[in-house]
């Protein structure tokens, strides 16, 4: 069975000819699912229109009094779904829904644990400084995970249940949601596949700010230290021992003496380096253990 999480805030031009099309592309693939809509304390009129909709088949709708945010509202689909797998897609009508069931089939085909859909084909235009961040965020990511990722915040998913429960100790309550389970599952050595998809302009208007942007960051940062602590030692600790050997082969040639600042910072940058190493066999040994 397959349960598709569509998670809604103010999407009232949106949220039933999504509905509609997410029932008529999972009829067509033969197999039981459930659609759960999460109503995550809309201002607007969107629960006058799940109302007019709620006698369709399949459909579950959950409405919080307040709004909680993105990842909380897929963290209640995904506790109170009944799938062994599990979807995700927004419903502002960027998505191509009728893809739905070609990634669903990919996973099946490959025997992957998540397959998302990249965004990598038709892209709306967007702000420069929407560019710039996406940009930064990116990179970052992609030296986190080792790889290159054509696209780490897809909303169109899907994944088993075994790979979305594990992490739910991570996810954000906000708009991260997407790029946590991504990099959860690539550095934890899941077998992740990217399946190109169309994305088209947003019906309504988005609810992303900058502060959601400077999130992303904060995730990155989380990530980091809970799957590749290492890497996040490994660059302070580098320059701390860098700056300490500058400066003790500085001194020693100007001064003919070791400089007592010198010699700390290159201590103190072994002693980062060496906690990063404990830190990296520690996490290593947990996934043996689990």
């Amino acid at each position: 069975m397959l349960s598709l999480i569509i998670p809604v805030y103010n999407e009232q031009d949106a949220v039933v000819d999504t509905v509609k099309r997410s029932s008529d592309a999972m009829t067509k693939t033969g197999d039981d699912f459930e659609i759960i809509v999460i109503n995550d304390g809309s201002s607007d009129a969107t629960q006058q229109r799940l109302e007019e909709i709620k006698e369709t088949p399949y459909l579950r709708i959950i409405t919080n009094d307040k709004n909680r945010g993105y990842g909380a509202g897929l963290k209640t689909g995904i506790r109170k779904s009944k799938g062994n797998l599990i979807a995700t897609i927004d419903a502002d009508g960027t998505y191509p829904i009728e893809d739905l069931p070609r990634l669903i089939q990919i996973l099946k085909d490959k025997d992957a644990d998540m397959v998302v859909g990249a965004r990598t084909k038709k892209m709306p235009k967007n702000t420069i400084t929407w560019k710039i961040g996406k940009i930064i965020i990116n990179f970052l990511a992609n030296k986190v995970a080792g790889m290159k990722i054509p696209d780490n915040n897809s909303g169109m998913r899907v994944f088993t249940r075994e790979l979305g429960e594990k992490y739910m100790h991570l996810y954000p309550q906000r708009f991260s949601f997407t790029l946590t389970i991504t990099l959860a599952a690539l550095t934890d050595d899941y077998r992740v596949i990217f399946e190109p998809i169309d994305y088209f302009k947003r019906i309504g208007k988005s609810a992303l700010t900058f502060r959601h942007g400077c999130g992303f960051f904060g995730i990155l940062l989380r990530i980091t230290t809970y799957f590749r602590p290492l890497k996040f030692f490994l660059v302070p600790g580098s320059i701390l021992m860098g700056a300490g050997l500058a400066t003790i082969i500085s001194t020693i040639i100007n001064n003919s003496n070791i400089s007592d600042g010198g010699l700390l910072l290159l201590l103190t940058g072994i002693q980062v380096t060496l906690f990063g190493v404990l830190a990296e066999v520690l996490v290593r040994q947990g996934r043996r253990t689990r």
